[in-house]
Parts: C-alpha cells; structure tokens; sequence
C-alpha cells in the first residue's frame, strides 16, 4: 500500500534539488567564502530555484528552522581557593541525547528492548556471547537502555602547536554494535568537551595537581551524566517504532588505561579491576574483585585524616589515588563502576613503537611469528604464539564457552612459557598492568559480550568525524563554541535526511512487515519467480528427486489426519494424486536468524538455489 507524501516534505527547503544542493555544501565541507563566489554566478540560484543566495540565508535556515539532536550547554567550573582559573565544560543532555538514537526511523527495526540467552545446541549447555546479554539479565525488570560512556583526549594539531580535546562519547547497547561502529550511520553522540586546561595554581606539588585533575575530571562527568541517575530510577518515555517507558543504565565506560585509573580511582600501575598489587600483577590468577563500595569505604575512611597528605597516603596504601572525595559514579542505579569499566586493547601491539596505526600493527602482527622462527628459543616461540592467538580470539564477533575455553588456554600456555624472557635478560618482570588485564577477559565476555561492543578502536575514529573536522572548520581561536556550532549544523542535516529516509520508505516498510508476518519461516515471497508448472513425473526424473510422488501423498494424507478421507500407509501406496503438475521454483530468499550482529547488518537475506542437472551431475 503506497501512501501519500506530503506536499512540504522538504520544509524549510522549497525543493528537493534545494535540500540535496544544501546538504551537498554542509557535508562537503566547503567554505562560506567559495560558497558565495559559487551563488554569486549569475542566474545560478534561480535556475536551481534555491531559496538562499548565500551561505549566510543557508546556515540560517539550518541554525533557526531544523531542530538540534541535543542543545549544548556551558559551563565554567572552578577550585574554591582558586576562583581565578575557571575551566570551560560543554556538554548536551543525556536523556535527549538517548531519546534521538532511538528516535532514529533509519536504526527503528534494530533496535532491541529485551535481552536473549542464546545456544550452540539444544542441551543449552553452551551459550552464545555477542552482546551483553548477561548484564542485561542481571537489572532487566523493565524495559533497559544500556549506556555505554567513552572518553578519550585526543590530540587536534599534527605538526605544530599543542591544542587538543576531550570529548565525551554516547551509544546504546540496544543499537547493535555493527551498526555503532560505523561512524556514517550516527549512532555515537558526542555529549561534552571536558577542560583541556592545565593546573597554573602557583605552590601545588605534582601529588596536589594529580588530586586536582582527578576531582576536575569527576566533577565535569557527574556533572554531564547526573541526569542518567534520576531518568535510571524512574525511567523515561521515548518515541520510537513506538512509544515505551525505559530505564538508562550505566552498562560500559571505555576508556585506556590512564583513564581507567582515574575514572575508578584506582593506584596507577594497578589493576583497575582487582584488587592485585602492582608487584604482583605476572601472578597467573587475577586478585579479589574492587567494587565500588570498597572503593567508597577506604576514601571516607581516609578522609577523617587531619591533612589532604595523610589522607592521600592512606588511601595510595590501599592501591586507591586519593583526590577525589565525591566520586561521579555515587548514586547511579546498578552501577559498579570497576564492572563497567571495560580493558583496553594493546593499542602498540608488541612493538614500542610510539607512532603507529591499527592498520599496521595488524599487518606486523601476520609477520611476527614468522620472523622470529629460529632467533628466539622454542619456549620464547610458544609464548608469543600464544599471545597472538589469545588476541585473535579475543577478537572473534561472537563467542561460545568453547572458544572462552580456547581463549583461557591460550594465556595459561603463554604463563608457561614467558619465564624465558626473563631468563634470557628480555626483562626483569612481567608486572605490567596490560598483561594482566587479559585475565580479565573471558569475565568481560561472559559479561558484557564480544569486545566489539567496547573496544577503545572503534571510539578513537569518531576523534575524526567529531573533534578534529570540527576543529578544521574554525579559525582556531575561542574554537570549542564553534566546534559545537558546525558539528550541530552537520548533525542538523544528517537528522533531516532521517525525517526524508522515514518518509519515503514508510510504505515499503509496510509491506516488507506483511510479507513476514504473512511467511511462517521468513520467506520472502516477492522473490520467488517459479518456472511454468511441469508434470510430476518429470519432475522426478529431470530433478533427480526419487521417492517424491510417494513422499507427496504421504505429506498430503498427513495434513487430513483425523477427518474423513484420510487412509492408512498401504491405501496411499496405491491412491492417485489429486493433481498432475506442480510449480517448481530454482531459488528462494528466506530471512535468517543471526547469532551475531556483524551478519544481519549487511545481509539481509540468505538465497537458496537449485543447481539444474547437467552432463550426468545430479542437481
């Protein structure tokens, strides 16, 4: 059923060639001065029938008549006995930045409410992990939006000068991964920029500045996220394929490990998961889990000290970094924040490289046994080959207790073997916080899902799209308003070009949803062209099929069982078909269930065919 298109579809444009000539110089990243000159050609605009003749009438119809995903807000926060040196937050809602994700018509048939439990069999003796399935089990009461938090400084300038940014990244984990990942299908949200501004107070000591940035940055998040807090106890409505009440969460924080540690107030050069020594950290089992709680009661214990130092000192002798007296995690509903932190990728790989991309530390990593064969020792050999299959696994888009048992075996193999590194004088320990992260793994997956789901990688490219473009496109001075300006413009259109993908693709989403629902097994019946109707005989011998007008009988003496007409095995055997031809179809497409996202995003159907016979080869 088609339906009707409005007639000002394209408002505030005049046209669809004055939207698609708009959202052309908004992407494309082309200047106001070349724009102006572009308008400036006589006649031009009249003859496109644009309604704006120059760049400044465009951004006004975009600033004034497109309405923004989520407003921004400032804010300029600072220390009480420091008054003078004022740090400049921006940041945007939450909750609306939450409601317009699921808002989006383009993600309306992804999105999903309700977690799964998912076999490799049907003894349901080996389950399935691809998403975070098991943490949505554990505080599912209501329909849940599990938030998923990053941030990450990234550097802005590449060969000169030292500006840089903070964002604050926000995604969904009812949005598949396969879809989030992506930066073209605007999953992600940025919701801040934290203060890049370094501590100028005259007379602090370097333990004193650390304190600091960890109160700044514990104040500047809480304050961003406090929203979550109220919306996570009693839920909020939001419009999507429909209208539903849910719950957002604090599920995930990504983040690497310097920001681990401060994000959990966790001893740099500890285990931000566990309570491990940093002496202790090549133990082959992890230590006693931190939780939020313990971490709370050793800072309030300390923080009846009679100065900041005995209070620092107390609380560096429980491995916990004593700056902060209110953390930005207190109050969230469900949230641990040493669970929700999730461990960070070896970003340098094995090398100590110090400029390097994924890409390449990839391509090193297929290369790096095979160079070392025969210069290192067999065991030295064995440990790095466990190590790099530890991190293949690791990386697999859907996981099962087999391949966690896979995993788990491969870094008990590499703990055999990486004594030799010491004994050939490589290194003195393997006290390294990333290693010992590993032994975290198998836990997080069981958790929380694949590690697509978290990874930092996926985060770092959205640097591109939402910090460095934006920076790019100011005049570098006062740059993060006008950062916010254009990435709200960019979002702007984006959002508009949703509005036109919904209204024009409404009617054949109806009819794909009647076809489904009309299709038991998710055949999708528009698709299927059958050849002219061929006799039953034939169909026997030219398709190779034996037995198929006896199976037919049996098939259609099944579906009578208990009325009248129906016969016994023998009476089948000699009754005749109540037909003399069949349609017979070469191919079909049926919708597939996918155990994993990565397929169901980019096949939409699974197409079965039949091979005709040819030169005595049965079909």
């Amino acid at each position: 059923m088609d339906v009707d298109l409005p007639d000002n579809r394209w408002a505030p444009f005049s046209t669809e060639l004055d939207w698609k000539f708009a959202h052309w110089a908004l992407q494309e990243g082309i200047g106001q001065k070349s724009l102006d000159r572009l308008l400036a050609i006589p006649e031009l605009s009249q003859r496109l029938g644009l309604s704006y003749q120059n760049s400044r009438s465009l951004l006004k119809i975009i600033d004034s008549k497109i309405p923004e995903r989520a407003k921004w807000h400032s804010k300029y926060l600072h220390f009480d006995d420091c008054p003078e040196e004022k740090h400049f937050i921006q940041y945007r809602d939450p909750l609306q930045a939450i409601t317009s994700l699921l808002g989006n018509p383009a993600h309306a048939t992804d999105i999903v409410y309700k977690p799964s439990r998912i076999f490799t069999n049907s003894n349901r003796d080996d389950c399935i992990f691809n998403k975070m399935w098991k943490w949505w089990h554990s505080v599912q009461g209501a329909s849940v939006a599990p938030v998923i938090i990053a941030t990450d400084k990234t550097q802005l300038t590449q060969f000169s000068g030292d500006k840089s940014a903070y964002p604050v990244y926000l995604t969904l984990g009812n949005i598949p991964s396969s879809i989030r990942r992506k930066p073209s299908q605007h999953a992600c949200v940025l919701i801040g920029y934290l203060s890049v501004n370094k501590m100028v107070k005259k007379g602090l000591t370097t333990k004193e500045k650390t304190a600091r940035v960890q109160r700044l940055f514990h104040a500047s998040v809480r304050m961003i996220l406090e929203p979550l807090i109220e919306a996570g106890h009693k839920g909020m409505e939001v419009t999507g394929g429909d209208v539903r009440k849910i719950h957002p969460i604090l599920a995930c924080y990504v983040a690497d490990y310097p920001e681990q540690c401060l994000v959990t107030c966790s001893k740099y050069g500890t285990c931000p998961k566990c309570r491990c020594p940093a002496t202790d950290l090549e133990n082959k089992a992890a230590g006693e889990p931190r939780t939020s709680d313990w971490t709370l009661s050793v800072i309030n214990q300390a923080s009846s000290s009679n100065s900041r130092r005995e209070f620092f000192d107390q609380c560096m002798d429980k491995d916990v970094s004593g700056g902060v007296y209110r953390l930005f995690w207190e109050g969230f509903p469900y949230c641990d924040n040493h669970l929700c932190i999730t461990p960070d990728h070896f970003k340098n790989g094995l090398s100590p490289l110090s400029q390097i991309s994924g890409g390449e530390r990839k391509d090193m990593a297929k290369i790096l046994l095979g160079c070392l064969v025969g210069k290192l020792p067999k065991q030295a050999i064995i440990a790095i080959r466990s190590l790099l299959d530890f991190i293949y696994i690791a990386q697999y888009p859907t996981h099962s207790d087999t391949t966690l048992g896979y995993l788990s075996d491969a870094l008990k193999t590499f703990h055999q073997n990486k004594a030799i590194f010491v004994t050939l004088g490589v290194r003195e320990n393997f006290n390294i916080p990333k290693f010992h992260s590993l032994l975290h793994y198998v836990d997080f997956i069981r958790w929380f899902g694949a590690t697509n789901n978290y990874n930092t990688e996926m985060f770092e490219h959205f640097h591109i799209d939402m910090a460095k473009d934006a920076w790019r496109a100011s005049n570098h001075r006062n740059e993060c308003p006008q950062m916010t300006t254009w990435l709200t413009r960019q979002e702007k259109t984006v959002w508009f070009e949703c509005y036109q993908f919904s209204l024009q693709n409404r009617s054949v989403l109806r009819q794909q949803d009647t076809l489904q629902n009309s299709s038991g097994l998710g055949i999708n019946i528009a698709k299927v062209s059958p050849l002219p109707q061929q006799p039953l005989q034939s169909i026997q011998q030219n398709h190779q099929c034996h037995g198929f007008i006896r199976d037919i009988k049996e098939f259609l003496n099944r579906l009578i069982h208990g009325q009248p007409g129906y016969m016994s095995r023998n009476q089948v055997n000699i009754a005749n078909v109540p037909f003399d031809s069949l349609d017979v179809f070469t191919s079909f497409k049926l919708t597939p269930i996918h155990l994993g996202d990565n397929a169901s995003a980019s096949v939409k159907y699974k197409v079965i065919k039949a091979r005709p016979r040819s030169k005595g080869i049965a079909p």
